[in-house]
């Protein structure tokens, strides 16, 4: 099988030398996408730059992104050619709608205000394209209060096959709990507080069944 994983952060600038970014570390897509080559698929891993580096197993099929449009020209060319697509970088919800990028912004300049305009939703746009034979796998990283309810909208909204609910303590943590949602709505929880490489087995028995 064709396995197209993301992972990791996007990072997008706002002068010279400063970025707007996140936490993530990559380790839950990098986690998917070494036992997937272990068990024989066809991987392509995007990976955000400011992640963990990804075990030398993976270099070869390690390609680096570092904006949102960096990611988002990534999917165009490498999502037609997947079977299945684990949606499990941590893609900006918002990015500066301009960049000094030829300078370095100064404390003495005063007060400085950002402002920040909706990033492209970029696992629904390649949803929209997505043929019969293809597949989704979303996450969906929200309060545990609202995690299930959210997860499930994403799920319907972005036109997944399935979504991984997992709260915001899962975010650069080395372990996770998490829930499995269907297109269907059916869920199977995992069991709590698995090490993400176990997670990652956990999932693909689920999600890429070998044989």
């Amino acid at each position: 099988m064709r396995i197209l994983i993301t992972a990791g952060p996007t990072r997008e600038p706002l002068d010279a030398v400063r970025v707007l970014s996140n936490r993530s570390s990559g380790r839950m897509g990098i986690s998917v996408a070494l036992e997937a080559f272990r068990r024989g698929h066809e991987v392509t891993l995007l990976l955000g730059r400011g992640a963990m580096e990804p075990p030398s197993e993976l270099e070869r099929c390690c390609i680096w992104f570092e904006t949102t449009a960096d990611l988002q020209h990534q999917l165009e060319d490498a999502f037609p050619k997947a079977d299945l697509l684990i949606m499990a970088a941590a893609v900006a919800d918002f990015i500066p709608e301009t960049a000094a990028l030829g300078t370095k912004l100064s404390r003495h300049e005063g007060p400085i205000q950002l402002t920040l305009q909706p990033a492209p939703d970029l696992v629904a746009g390649v949803a929209a394209s997505k043929r019969p034979d293809q597949r989704i796998v979303g996450f969906a990283l929200e309060p545990a209060a609202e995690l299930d309810t959210r997860a499930r909208a994403k799920l319907v909204h972005k036109n997944l096959d399935a979504i991984v609910a997992n709260p915001l303590e899962t975010m650069d943590a080395e372990c996770i709990t998490a829930t499995l949602i269907a297109s269907d709505g059916k869920s199977t929880e995992a069991p709590a507080n698995m090490s993400k490489f176990a997670f990652a087995a956990w999932l693909l028995d689920r999600i890429a069944p070998s044989g």
